[in-house]
């Protein structure tokens, strides 16, 4: 994968660890420790883009990871059409980057654990011969 597309990957999963994680951290009572939220977001999407940074183009080994790396795939492009796209094609829309946040991006992340499990099953039974 070339440089630019691996850091473009890489900035993608960031953005999208940390502001689900962000949003998470909202409904966990924190009584007054609010900056606690925001240092949790960033440690899991710092966590997040070294993963995505390492083994963007390897292929994921066992069944979990399979899982994992196909829902990171498809919810990180899922939340970035979502965000961005509105942005970009209905500036207009001051609510147009929540498309990504509640819907585009965790239905990302729900195809792609979906199609990470399909994928697994098929390489486990044999499906898969390599290449």
């Amino acid at each position: 994968m070339s440089p630019v597309l691996r850091a473009a990957w890489t900035f993608v999963v960031f953005f999208a660890a940390y502001v689900g994680t962000w949003l998470f951290m909202l409904v966990v009572p924190l009584a007054g420790f609010d900056w606690i939220g925001n240092l949790v977001a960033l440690a899991v999407a710092i966590w997040a883009a070294r993963c995505a940074w390492l083994y963007v183009g390897e292929r994921p080994t066992s069944f979990a990871a399979t899982i994992g790396y196909g829902a990171m795939l498809c919810g990180g492009i899922g939340f970035a059409a979502g965000f961005f796209g509105p942005m970009i094609f209905a500036p207009e829309a001051n609510q147009g980057p929540l498309l990504g946040i509640f819907i585009t991006g965790p239905a990302g992340v729900l195809i792609g654990a979906v199609a990470g499990f399909v994928y697994a099953v098929v390489r486990a039974r044999g499906g898969d011969r390599g290449g």
